[in-house]
This record gives structure tokens, C-alpha cells and sequence, in this order.
């Protein structure tokens, strides 16, 4: 009996020491910390999904862009395409792949000196392509802290599909090319975001496409569906392997200059290099609205940034960004 009075007392004990003291909080509840932001990926802005990894390397591949190598294969995965010149009034594509993957990529084609300076903007990536002439691939090799995986050097990580003419037949895929790129240089990382990502811009104007003229053989148009910007190249839809039409979230049009390389294709047409450090004019086309400014990039260490008339910078809408480098000769019009 005594010893049960005992272990009452003591529990009551302790029990007004525990509420004297305030317990943990007094009878109220410890605040919370608030919930971690959700992780987006960079090249797009938006919330990554569970099977996407925002750490991951940033890759870059050639894509073929003439009528003999559509229907293309992946650009619907892209995060970022950039539509550069090359010989002959004709362009080519620079991919990137980040948080998304693509099974089949292609046809993967040659490189550019143009290319060097669009990997920096990527801070480190890994580039996939099908052969460059040496002049070209040198100052790639030299200054775009990429690790460059071509075909000729590594020819089991891409494969021909004999269907398609040579050489509009080279395909691969983005996992192939990031394990051999991360396998190389394990010290990868994820890019940089090249945009910023926000409401639409104060001042913009409404815009239902946009049509691009680079050459008498090559032409883009791009048409607001009421959700996305898709594509049409040289008069005809823009579809892939998998009949999905090219489309985007964004379109950029950039302004740009070229320089002569003093290299030249098999029949005599110079390869320009598209100028993409400095600045010019550019027009950004996002929710059916355009928004006209200018584009700077003071050397190619830094980021480009692209402003309004009155100098504030342009967001754009979260998701894929099409950029269409225009040099001096190629024509816009707005819809």
C-alpha cells in the first residue's frame, strides 16, 4: 500500500514540475519550419517531376535541319533549341537536353565554330555530334569546357538508321551520351539558368506568329495555338518521328552579326560563325503575346541577358524556349 502512495506521489511530482517548467511549449504549438521550395529545373523554370534530376549535366547535340533530315527524332524533349546558319542559306539545330530524356536523338550532325560559345552558356556540358572540320571543331575543343563525344571518335555510342540517306542517318540517345559524357567528367553539374522565368512583361503586345526567312530555300514560321508556339519549316508542318508537331513554350528572336571562318563546304559556301556575344536587338514571344527589346552579352564568360525598352529584364514563360539567331540578311515578320 505504501509503495503504491509512493509511485502516485512521485508521478503527481513530476507531472507539476513538467508544468511549472512549460513543458515543450507551454500548451501551445512549436512553430513549424516552412517546406523547402520545390526544385525546378533550369533550363525551363518549371517544378521537376520525380524521375527528372535538376543536378544533372546539361547535354548539347547537332540536329540536322534540312528537308532531307526530317522528320527529326527528340526535339520534343528538348529544353532548349538554338537555330543557327550554317553554309548555304541553310540552318541547323543546337539542342539541349537537361531535366528530360529522349530514347532516339537525331540525325546528329557536325559542329560548328558557333558552338563554342553556346556551350559557356552552359557552364560546362557535354556536346554530341557527327564530325566537324578541324578549323570548326578547334576553338570548341579550346574554349567551351565541354566534353566532346563526336561519332568518329566514339562510334558505339550513336548508330546509323539505314532507312535514311548518309549522312542524315546518325542517331543516338540523351542516356547513352550523359552516361559517357558524366563518365569522363564526373565533376559535371547542372547548368546555369540561361532565362528568367515570370509574369509576362508589362508592355507586351498581342502577336498570333511570327514568319523567318533566312535564305530563298530555308523559312520558319511559328503560329500561337492558344497554348504553344508550333512550327512550320518551309511551308510545312514541323513533325517528328513520333508525329508530334514541333513546338515551344517561348520563341526568341535574336538579332544577331556573323563572321567569315574562311571555311568552306564541298562546293564553295562559306561557313559563318553567328555572333552571340555582344548585342542586338530581340524580339520574345510567350502567352500569344510579343515583347521587343535588346539582347546583351558583354564577353563569353557571362550569361545573356535580354531587356525591355525600359531596361527591365524579360520573363519568360516556364517551360521549352525555341531561339532563332537571325544574322543581318534574314527577315522577320510579325503576325
Amino acid at each position: 500500500m505504501h509503495s503504491r502512495t509512493f509511485a502516485l506521489l512521485g508521478a503527481l511530482t513530476l507531472s507539476l514540475l513538467a508544468a511549472c517548467s512549460g513543458g515543450s511549449s507551454g500548451g501551445k504549438a512549436q512553430p513549424t519550419s516552412p517546406p523547402p521550395p520545390p526544385k525546378r529545373c533550369p533550363l525551363t523554370g518549371q517544378v521537376a517531376t520525380a524521375d527528372q534530376d535538376v543536378d544533372r549535366a546539361a547535354l548539347a547535340m547537332k540536329i540536322d535541319n534540312i528537308d532531307l533530315g526530317r522528320p527529326q527524332a527528340g526535339l520534343d524533349r528538348a529544353d532548349v533549341v538554338v537555330e543557327q546558319t550554317v553554309e548555304g542559306g541553310l540552318t541547323r539545330l543546337f539542342a539541349v537536353f537537361q531535366c528530360n530524356k529522349a530514347e532516339s536523338v537525331g540525325p546528329v550532325r557536325s559542329a560548328r565554330t558557333t558552338d563554342a560559345a553556346l556551350l559557356r552558356l552552359l557552364d560546362g556540358a557535354i556536346f554530341g555530334f557527327s564530325g566537324a572540320a578541324r578549323r570548326a571543331i578547334t576553338p570548341v575543343a579550346q574554349t567551351s569546357n565541354a566534353v566532346l563525344l563526336s561519332y568518329d571518335d566514339n562510334p558505339t555510342l550513336y548508330h546509323r538508321d539505314n532507312s535514311r540517306p548518309a549522312p542524315h542517318n546518325v542517331f543516338t540517345s540523351t542516356e547513352t551520351l550523359v552516361k559517357a559524357g558524366t563518365d569522363k567528367d564526373d565533376s559535371l553539374d547542372a547548368p546555369p539558368p540561361l532565362f528568367t522565368y515570370g509574369a509576362l512583361p508589362t508592355g507586351a503586345q498581342p502577336a498570333q506568329g511570327l514568319s523567318i526567312r533566312w535564305s530563298p530555300d530555308t523559312s520558319a514560321a511559328w503560329t500561337w495555338s492558344g497554348s504553344r508556339w508550333v512550327r512550320t519549316q518551309n511551308g510545312t508542318p514541323d513533325v517528328l518521328t513520333d508525329h508530334h508537331r514541333v513546338s515551344a513554350t517561348n520563341v526568341v528572336a535574336m538579332r544577331i552579326t556573323t563572321k567569315d571562318t574562311g571555311i568552306r563546304d564541298a562546293v564553295g559556301n562559306p561557313s559563318p560563325d553567328d555572333v552571340v556575344v555582344g548585342s542586338g536587338k530581340v524580339v520574345v514571344f510567350r502567352d500569344g503575346k510579343a515583347v521587343t527589346g535588346t539582347w546583351n552579352r558583354p564577353d563569353l564568360g557571362s550569361p545573356m541577358v535580354l531587356k525591355d525598352a525600359q531596361g527591365r529584364t524579360i520573363a519568360l514563360a516556364q517551360g521549352s524556349t525555341w531561339v532563332e539567331l537571325l544574322p543581318p540578311a534574314a527577315t522577320l515578320r510579325v503576325r
